[in-house]
């Protein structure tokens, strides 16, 4: 038997009591007249290499569509990544700033604490030495 012929074989429903009158072979049928119920009339047989060609072929664009989509997402994921990496740097610039500002103040604190504690000084031997 040759590959790239399929006979399709019909069975009565009750196989256990079948008869050899029973298988239909549709080559004996009229191309035409494909009463199976099908729809479009299903009168087109593939071989082995064309469905092996044709699923080879539907693979490759499976392949091609799957490799854009990755391509999208890595695109996508280089953009939140990039996002973040901005957030990141103006977290440090805010706590840089914020250490700066720190330091700033706890001058201007030691300086007016400084300045009191001298000026309390000053006047308790400005008074000390007055007596």
């Amino acid at each position: 038997m040759r590959d790239d012929k399929v006979i399709p074989i019909k069975l009565k429903t009750n196989i256990n009591h079948a008869s050899a009158g029973d298988l239909i072979d549709s080559t004996v049928k009229s191309r035409d007249n494909n009463g199976n119920g099908g729809e479009p009339p299903m009168d087109k047989y593939v071989t082995h290499q064309e469905l092996e060609a044709s699923t080879e072929k539907i693979l490759h664009l499976m392949d091609n569509h799957f490799a854009d989509i990755q391509h999208q997402l890595d695109q996508h994921f280089n953009k939140i990544d990039k996002h973040f990496s901005n957030v990141n740097l103006q977290i440090h610039d805010t706590k840089t700033t914020a250490q700066n500002n720190k330091e700033k103040i706890n001058w201007v604190l030691y300086t007016a604490v400084g300045g009191i504690i001298i000026s309390v000084i000053t006047t308790i031997i400005s008074n000390l030495l007055t007596k």
